[in-house]
């Protein structure tokens, strides 16, 4: 599936709550786009297994940054605490948010970080600044992490991405965004060494069967550890997962 990078990056102060998540029974809807597209706010993690709040239109709860000198980060928006969590070398740093003339910018007095439009700055204490770029696709993993899903699918022709958890929900994007289904009360069962969930949504039903072994994604080429199938609406999909 393709994505794309946002224009932007929100400034933390300007955000404010959302309201209520959609009711997990509710019948198809759809979508303007199949992800979100705007980058860089901030929320606390849900707890593990809980149905995570709702966040402004367009922002994730956690972004996955590439940086030079071969930096990788994963940002965790705090926005109750006007502050980010900033893991790198397996280490979380709370950063709260400082006065910054352009961007948003976030620092401990150790550790900086600074969003500036579609790119970021890196720093710990005095040493360089490191130029940072965001990973949209892995964003959106991390994203999925932070809401408490178990697996995250995707696949092509048409594009779809299908999310198992958290709990007993699973939420099934397809037709490139346009169309979005969403599933309580999912029952799991092992078959042959496959997981297999199925759920139904009056007279919609789904079937999803995810299996550990090596999976590569058609259009990007990207390794999985995981299949997934898909059987809804009549259609068959198949694809690649990640377990989270």
């Amino acid at each position: 599936m393709r994505y794309t990078v946002p224009a932007a990056l929100l400034t933390l102060g300007l955000l404010v709550a959302a309201g209520c998540q959609k009711s997990p029974d509710q019948q198809p809807t759809t979508a303007a786009t199949p992800e979100p597209a705007a980058p860089a706010a901030s929320m606390p993690a849900p707890i593990a297994g809980e149905p995570a709040a709702a966040l402004p239109e367009g922002v994730l709860r956690a972004y996955f940054w590439e940086c030079d000198r071969d930096v990788t980060l994963v940002m965790r928006n705090l926005l109750e605490e006007r502050s980010v969590g900033l893991e790198i070398h397996g280490e979380t740093h709370k950063l709260p948010q400082v006065v910054a003339a352009s961007g948003a910018k976030y620092s401990d007095g150790d550790f900086t970080f600074w969003t500036k439009g579609e790119t970021a700055i890196f720093q710990r204490g005095t040493g360089p600044e490191v130029a940072c770029r965001e990973v949209r696709a892995k964003s959106l993993v991390e994203d999925a992490r932070a809401r408490g899903v178990l697996y995250r699918g995707r696949g092509n022709e048409p594009g779809w991405t299908l999310e198992v958890g958290p709990n007993d929900r699973l939420q099934f994007v397809t037709m490139f965004g346009e169309q979005k289904f969403e599933f309580a009360g999912a029952t799991v069962a092992n078959v042959d060494g496959t997981t297999v969930y199925a759920a139904q949504a009056g007279e919609d039903a789904i079937k999803v069967s995810v299996k550990q072994e090596p999976c590569t994604d058609d259009m990007s080429g990207e390794p999985f550890d995981y299949r997934m199938v898909v059987e809804h609406g009549g259609q068959t999909l198949r694809g690649c997962a990640v377990a989270l």
